[in-house]
């Protein structure tokens, strides 16, 4: 049996800087996409004072926002909405050729382990598991039993090293931590970041080739990325996958807030 949700979201943006800024160039990379597990509606983007942008891709196939804002402004303000059809299948893509993802094998400066991550993979005897999906399963479920989930302890840019030395962290430093002990077994694996049914913050999981096929596992919630999840973007960690950068005019310093919306609309069941 399969279930196929239609799940409305909304998503705001807001960015404030210490002093208004001007000749601001920014890349937003938070659009959903079409996969094999959810196809895209509708969209709707307001960006404030910002008359024309671009939607591109990036390196890692990533759909983005590319725009620019010339007038002095001390506040950026985005919001995006739309439907998805989720669940249309379990896997989110599928290669023929998974040696192009060879990337996804090597550790970052926010995956590199050091000595406490070292010693969680041989605690855990991850070296057993001869299939990638058997030790992300396990990891799943291990990971969520052993950190805490704690929205003050780490930072943004906070490593998988640091953070399991801090005992935990949140979606961001759950998936970093995976990433290292997957890679150090030798798995590919990536980052992912998108959105979950409910309401809060964008969230973060774990994507792993098994076969050919790229799976969603999410150690903070202890379960698969299922119909509850949309995607919208993926890399090495959690830089590739950062929802807003770019350029400005001014050294201002920038501090930004985020609101995530998910409702169900319909579901339908096809047996």
């Amino acid at each position: 049996m399969i279930v196929i949700k239609r799940l409305h979201f909304r998503y705001e943006l807001s960015a404030f800087y210490s002093s208004p800024i001007t000749d601001h160039r920014f890349i937003f990379r938070f659009l959903p996409k079409d996969t094999p597990r959810q196809k895209i509606e509708e969209t709707d983007i307001f960006i404030a004072n910002c008359h024309k942008y671009d939607v591109l891709e990036d390196s890692f196939g990533n759909s983005t926002i590319s725009g620019y804002i010339n007038q002095q402004h001390a506040r950026f303000d985005l919001v995006l909405s739309g439907n998805v059809i989720t669940g249309t299948d379990i896997y989110e893509e599928y290669s023929d050729f998974p040696e192009k993802y060879s990337i996804y094998r090597e550790q970052t400066a926010l995956t590199q382990p050091g000595t406490a991550l070292q010693q969680l993979y041989y605690q855990l005897g991850i070296d057993k598991f001869r299939s990638a999906y058997e030790a992300a399963i396990f990891l799943t479920g291990r990971l969520y039993e052993i950190l805490r989930y704690d929205s003050v302890s780490t930072v943004m840019g906070e490593s998988a090293e640091s953070a399991l030395q801090k005992g935990g962290g949140v979606c961001q430093d759950y998936s970093h931590i995976m990433l290292s002990l997957l890679r150090k077994r030798g798995i590919t694996a990536r980052y992912a970041a998108g959105m979950m049914l409910g309401e809060g913050a964008s969230h973060a999981w774990t994507e792993v080739l098994c076969c050919g096929y790229w799976y969603g596992f999410d150690p903070t919630n202890q379960r698969l990325v299922d119909d509850d999840y949309i995607r919208v973007s993926c890399g090495r960690d959690a830089a590739d996958c950062a929802v807003i950068s770019g350029t400005m005019n001014w050294g201002a310093s920038q501090t930004q807030q985020e609101h995530t919306l998910v409702t169900e609309v319909k579901k339908k069941i096809y047996k």
